[in-house]
């Protein structure tokens, strides 16, 4: 999504800090009339953009074809909370499951598995001598 924003600024310094600074990022901010600041911006870079003109005290200037609140939610997604689609298993019944399933090895040999003694093993203690 590729959006234009315009920013206004109280003084033509702040205005040039911010056009130098998004100027550094790869962005290409126009400057207008005023102390206003105009930059095109592409989905994910609208947030990099809000945010640097907004500490050089920009304020974004929301004109009536754009809802309030409608470049911040699209900038950090207030609406929509992402889900991994390797998280969501809503095809997964348990029904369907097999019942003899189980985790672990019915055929293997675990007499001598652990056996708690306070027996020596023939290798280094756990002193350390210096």
């Amino acid at each position: 999504m590729s959006s234009a924003i315009l920013f206004d600024f109280a003084d033509s310094f702040s205005a040039a800090l911010a056009r130098d600074t998004l100027q550094e990022l790869g962005y290409e901010p126009l400057m207008h009339e005023g102390n206003r600041l105009h930059i095109h911006v592409d989905g994910t870079d609208l947030t990099s953009a809000l945010e640097i003109a907004m500490s050089h005290g920009g304020q974004l200037v929301e004109q009536s074809a754009i809802q309030n609140g409608a470049v911040t939610d699209s900038a950090y997604s207030m609406n929509a909370i992402t889900i991994p689609a390797h998280i969501v298993n809503e095809d997964w019944v348990g029904a369907e499951e097999a019942s003899g399933l189980h985790n672990r090895d019915d055929d293997a040999d675990t007499s001598n598995e652990f056996l708690p003694d306070p027996g020596e093993y023939g290798h280094f203690s756990g002193d350390v001598h210096i």
